[in-house]
């Protein structure tokens, strides 16, 4: 068995139902006109669940291309954009956390 779930929100008998709320079938006149006008949809029970897709970078860095001082190396050198701190040789930061006391 499926259910009717709204679209857009809708105000039914004195509630309001925001959009992915289920809304009552009990007048089907009226769960007609909501799907014939695109405010809600009628939904099938078993369709599984989506899950939500991590994006992530699969083109080439942002920046622009062009000669940066100091360079980076061939191909490496984006303007705007520091290399990173294996290529540029950085030591990395002592932690700013401060130690537990021995009090």
């Amino acid at each position: 068995m499926g259910h009717l779930t709204a679209v857009f929100p809708v105000l039914f008998e004195n509630h309001n139902y925001e959009p992915g709320d289920r809304l009552p079938v009990c007048d089907t006149g009226l769960a007609r006109e909501w799907i014939n006008n695109g405010t809600a949809i009628w939904e099938e029970d078993n369709v599984a669940e989506k899950h939500a897709v991590k994006a992530r970078m699969v083109s080439a860095m942002p920046g622009a291309t062009g000669d940066a001082y100091p360079s980076a190396g061939k191909g490496l050198d984006l303007i705007g954009r520091p290399p990173s701190r294996e290529t540029r040789g950085a030591q990395p930061e002592p932690s700013k956390k401060k130690g537990k006391s021995s009090a």
